[in-house]
């Protein structure tokens, strides 16, 4: 893994801020292989590099150096996105292949909203650009079901165990990340019905993925970063109401009724 970058740090002393997701026991045991990597000598080239030809996005750039410039391109929503990583042979800084490991872009500032704390950016963000991961702790879903009972009888409200369903054909994968006690930067991003940034994983060294946040649009200074939570199911009496202020607002916040 490359060093990641990450200067930011929670106003609340209570929660531990980790740079990346960690993962539980359950999930670490449910890891079945580690990628080999790509045998790419230098740069990495889309029609030779095995990370990218097994990609469904890979990332647009005019300088490989200018990380925070780098776009996101979805080619194939059928596939997963993968990033190169340290078991392959290309060099990090001609790969062009590397951008969520670097960690998240500078120039995020936590924010007061009417919903509560919230991210905003102090730089405008061009579409496409990578904003920073939501980070957590990465549980099984057995783990998510004891944790949102559990947290409904504390009467935890401020956050809560968030799920990314994907499907890739007939299969179908769910990725649990609860940043209640452990989180980073991203954890603050709220969600709209109506966003601007949206949530892609993107998978490194193995099939855990980083869930991670790039800009759906442009986005101006002083902007409020959001994302669409999902669209869930369940009973609307277990969901939260939404206070997104979208003319597009479902009204609840999405809730997973598998958990």
């Amino acid at each position: 893994m490359a060093d990641l970058w990450d200067e930011y740090d929670h106003p609340d002393d209570q929660i531990t801020y980790v740079v990346e997701s960690l993962r539980s026991s359950g999930v670490e045991k449910s890891i079945t292989h580690e990628y080999l990597g790509c045998n790419c000598e230098d740069k990495c080239i889309p029609e030779t590099c095995s990370c990218l030809l097994r990609s469904g996005g890979h990332y647009s750039y005019e300088d490989k150096s200018q990380l925070q410039n780098y776009s996101l391109v979805i080619t194939d929503k059928n596939k997963p996105v993968y990033e190169c990583s340290p078991n392959c042979k290309c060099e990090p800084s001609r790969c062009g292949n590397r951008l969520v490991s670097f960690g998240p872009r500078s120039n995020l500032k936590i924010v007061t909203t009417p919903k509560g704390l919230g991210l905003s950016t102090e730089r405008d963000i061009e579409t496409g650009n990578f904003i920073c991961e939501y980070a957590g702790e990465v549980i099984t879903r057995d783990d998510a079901h004891k944790r949102f009972k559990k947290y409904q009888e504390m009467n935890f409200n401020h956050n809560y165990i968030f799920c990314i369903n994907e499907n890739f054909g007939d299969r179908n994968i769910k990725t649990f990340v609860d940043p209640t006690f452990y989180g980073n930067i991203g954890r603050y991003i709220n969600h709209s019905c109506d966003p601007n940034c949206l949530l892609v994983p993107v998978r490194v060294e193995d099939e855990v993925p980083k869930l991670c946040i790039f800009a759906k649009e442009k986005i101006e200074v002083m902007s409020e970063l959001t994302f669409d939570y999902g669209e869930g199911d369940g009973n609307i009496s277990e969901k939260k109401k939404c206070l997104c202020m979208s003319h597009k607002c479902r009204k609840y916040l999405p809730f997973d009724g598998t958990i």
